[in-house]
């Protein structure tokens, strides 16, 4: 099951929530993964900060099973950095993305169909 995390320091209304959660499935798909699957976790009006400046920050952890191109990475990063950055209202250069590539990921206690433990 892939898992996108998005904390943010702008308090967001329902429907930013609501468009930040769409933007993260839509760009889950440039990964190949099935938007069913997804699960996605926004946390707003965090307390962050980037150094001493003031401005709208985010943060964004996405764990997916196994590998992924790098180009479709690359795209997936750039289009979800952007949404964040747009919906969350953030400051220049102010939302950072992280991607794990997991070689072993449980549901319920146990590894999805067709995977085994290296």
């Amino acid at each position: 099951m892939p898992y996108v995390q998005i904390s943010t320091s702008a308090t967001l209304s329902s429907q930013e929530i609501g468009e930040l959660r769409a933007c993260a499935l839509n760009a889950m798909e440039l990964l190949g993964k099935k938007r069913q699957y997804v699960m996605v976790h926004i946390l707003d009006g965090q307390t962050l900060t980037r150094g001493e400046a003031e401005g709208e920050c985010a943060f964004c952890d996405v764990r997916v099973m196994g590998a992924a191109e790098k180009c479709a990475c690359d795209g997936f990063s750039e289009r979800l950095s952007a949404d964040i950055a747009r919906v969350a209202h953030t400051a220049p250069q102010c939302v950072y993305l992280t991607l794990s590539e997991l070689t072993l990921c449980y549901t319920d206690g146990k590894l999805p169909p067709g995977h085994t433990p290296a």
